[in-house]
C-alpha cells in the first residue's frame, strides 16, 4: 500500500510540475507605466476562479398613448389601461468557474445558472409563469472560452433544453451588465471608454413585422475616483433605433431613443468589475397598419396608428471573483 501511494504522489508532483513549469502565452506588448495622474484599467480573465454574479433585471411601462382615429380609441384606451403599469422582474444567479489559462492566452470556462425567479406586476396583481423557469434553468450548463481580456470569446450549451419561454428571458442583458474591454484604458477623472452593442428590444412587440426588433445600446464609462484599489465610473447608458434592422412589413416603423444615468466600480489590481446599477428610460415610437373593424365601414381603408411608449428600465449587479486553486499573484 505504501508503494502504491508513493507512485501516487510522484505522480501528482509531476502534474503539478508540468502545470507550474507550462510555457506562458505571449503576452500582447507591454504599454509604458501610466503617466501620473492617470489610472491604468485593465480588464483581466481570473484563471482557476469561480465568478459568483447576482444580477436582477426589470422592465416597466410608465406610460402608453396611441394615435388613431375615432373608431379605434376606445379599443385603444382600453389596451393603454391594462398596459400602463405593468412591470417584469427577472433576477438570477450565473456562476462561471474557470479553468487554467492555455498556451493561446484563452481561459477554459463553465457557466452555470443555480438560481432564477421571475414576477409579472399587472393590474396591481402579481404573477409567477407557469413554468417552473428555475427549476428549469438549473439544469442548464454552457462551457466556452474568456479572453484574456475576461471577455467571452466562445460559448456552446452543453446541457438543458431550450424552449420558446427560457428564449424570452433576460438572461443575455444580464450577462452582459459589463463592459467589454478589449484594451487597456489609462484615464484621469472625467475621461472614459465606451461599449456598444446590438441587441434585442427588452420588450416583445406583437406587432406583424416587429417580432424581432435590434437597438444599439451604448455604455460611456466615465471615471468619478479611486478609492483603496476600487475605480468607481459614472455611466451614461443611450438607446437608439439599430441602422441595420428594418421591419419585415410595409408601412411599420419602429424608433427607439433614451437614456439614463448609473454607477459600476472596478477592482483595479485583479481587473474585474464588482457592481453596476443602470437605471434608464426608453421611448419606443411605432407606426403600423390598422386593421378595418366591424360595423365602421370608414376603416376599410386601412390606415396607420401610432403608439408612443415609455419604459423604465433597471440593471444591477453584484460580482465576487475568488481564486480556488493555487496563489492569486497578480
Amino acid at each position: 500500500m505504501g508503494h502504491r501511494t508513493g507512485w501516487a504522489g510522484a505522480f501528482t508532483a509531476a502534474l503539478l510540475l508540468a502545470l507550474a513549469t507550462r510555457a506562458p502565452a505571449a503576452e500582447p506588448p507591454a504599454k509604458a507605466a501610466a503617466a501620473p495622474g492617470t489610472l491604468r484599467i485593465l480588464a483581466k480573465a481570473r484563471q482557476m476562479s469561480t465568478y459568483n454574479l447576482g444580477t436582477r433585471f426589470e422592465v416597466g411601462t410608465q406610460d402608453i398613448t396611441f394615435e388613431a382615429p375615432a373608431a379605434y380609441q376606445s379599443s385603444f384606451d382600453f389596451w393603454a389601461s391594462r398596459m400602463k403599469g405593468q412591470k417584469r422582474s427577472e433576477v438570477c444567479d450565473i456562476t462561471t468557474i474557470t479553468q487554467g489559462v492555455e498556451e493561446s492566452g484563452d481561459v477554459p470556462f463553465r457557466r452555470t445558472i443555480p438560481r432564477f425567479d421571475i414576477e409579472v406586476l399587472q393590474g396591481g396583481q402579481i404573477y409567477a409563469p407557469g413554468l417552473n423557469i428555475g427549476k428549469a434553468l438549473a439544469a442548464f450548463a454552457w462551457e466556452g472560452s474568456l479572453d484574456r481580456y475576461g471577455n467571452v470569446k466562445e460559448m456552446r450549451r452543453v446541457e438543458g433544453t431550450e424552449s420558446d419561454e427560457i428564449k424570452a428571458l433576460a438572461i443575455p442583458e444580464m450577462s452582459h451588465i459589463f463592459p467589454e474591454i478589449a484594451e487597456s484604458h489609462d484615464l484621469k477623472v472625467g475621461e472614459g471608454f465606451k461599449d456598444e452593442r446590438i441587441v434585442r428590444l427588452p420588450t416583445k412587440l406583437t406587432i406583424a413585422g416587429l417580432e424581432h426588433v435590434t437597438i444599439k445600446w451604448t455604455r460611456e464609462y466615465i471615471l468619478k475616483s479611486q478609492d483603496a484599489g476600487i475605480a468607481t465610473f459614472e455611466v451614461k447608458t443611450t438607446y437608439a433605433t439599430d441602422p441595420a434592422f428594418k421591419p419585415e412589413m410595409e408601412r411599420t416603423t419602429c424608433q427607439v431613443s433614451g437614456s439614463g444615468t448609473g454607477e459600476a466600480t472596478f477592482e483595479v489590481k485583479r481587473g474585474v468589475f464588482l457592481s453596476s446599477r443602470l437605471p434608464s428610460t426608453m421611448h419606443i415610437e411605432i407606426e403600423a397598419p390598422l386593421r378595418p373593424l366591424p360595423e365602421h365601414p370608414e376603416t376599410e381603408v386601412s390606415g396607420t396608428g401610432k403608439s408612443h411608449v415609455l419604459l423604465d428600465l433597471l440593471l444591477t449587479g453584484e460580482q465576487t471573483v475568488k481564486r480556488v486553486w493555487g496563489d492569486d499573484t497578480d
